[in-house]
């Protein structure tokens, strides 16, 4: 009988462990969403259909289809609404290769950079906002809608943190896209005048967190901290989606978190413990 309760005591305390260690961590971001890069499975979420701003993550869409749609050696001329963007290092009437201006837009996030490929690629800013949405529908973003390249707030401009997932987990499927997030810094070339300008990423978790691989920073102060991040474990790729987190500091320490997290339930997974996730894992 005795040793019947101890055994049973046993057992009750490792689920309780198992347990407190599949606990989610507590985050002041509105949304979130942790998916299995692998398959598209979201482990966790919280809000995930939520609509919310999503600040310069916006630039992700605005990198792939330059990838997918533009020439990278092609010489753009910087135009004077490019230039008069907010948060911008272009001036008017430079000269830049789309690949060097795209490294520009995703690494420091420059918001003239996104409006100069944005016209460059479909002629105007309208065209390519069409052409983003035509996108977010092909890869199932159903709670989504661009208005513009960079993220600028506007009220029809929104996304979700589960969109923002499969967005992000497209476009890692693309090598080139790959290493332009992967990258910490750049010397960026323009052509004319010809000069260098040094570009540091912004994504603090590539400096600090092992294993990162990307993805993209956000902030404008009606989105709040914005943050697509992922990292490689034991050769599994997560994905990890922060939408108005507190402040621009908070959001790497949430999706840090999130990413332990998520490492930890593909864990248990894997050794076939129970996994206590916030929200049951699901396919898309």
């Amino acid at each position: 009988m005795k040793l019947k309760l101890l055994l049973c005591t046993l057992t009750a305390a490792v689920l309780t462990t198992i347990s407190v260690k599949a606990a989610p961590p507590e985050i002041t971001a509105d949304a979130a969403v942790i998916m299995d890069e692998k398959d598209g499975a979201v482990l966790y979420e919280k809000n995930g259909n939520k609509k919310e701003y999503p600040a310069s993550m916006t630039k992700i869409m605005t990198c792939i289809l330059s990838i997918e749609k533009g020439n990278p050696y092609k010489t753009i001329s910087v135009s004077a609404n490019a230039a008069n963007v907010e948060s911008t290092a272009l001036n008017g009437g430079e000269w830049i290769t789309l690949d060097n201006l795209r490294n520009q837009m995703m690494l420091i996030s420059d918001n003239g950079a996104a409006t100069a490929i944005a016209e460059n690629l479909a002629g105007s800013l309208p065209a390519f906002a069409n052409e983003m949405n035509a996108k977010a529908k092909e890869i199932g973003m159903d709670h989504t809608h661009f208005v513009n390249a960079n993220g600028m707030p506007d009220e029809n401009h929104y996304s979700t943190a589960e969109d923002m997932a499969r967005l992000a987990r497209y476009a890692m499927e693309n090598r080139t896209f790959r290493r332009i997030v992967s990258m910490k810094y750049k010397q960026i070339h323009y052509e004319r005048p010809r000069y260098n300008f040094h570009c540091e990423n912004s994504n603090e978790l590539l400096y600090s967190y092992p294993g990162a691989t990307g993805i993209k920073t956000g902030y404008t102060r009606a989105a709040g901290g914005c943050l697509a991040a992922s990292a490689i474990r034991d050769n599994h790729e997560l994905i990890v989606i922060v939408m108005h987190s507190r402040d621009t500091d908070t959001r790497f320490r949430e999706g840090a978190e999130l990413l332990d997290y998520g490492f930890e339930l593909l864990a248990g997974k894997e050794t076939g413990s129970p996994i206590v996730p916030g929200k049951a894992a699901k396919k898309h």
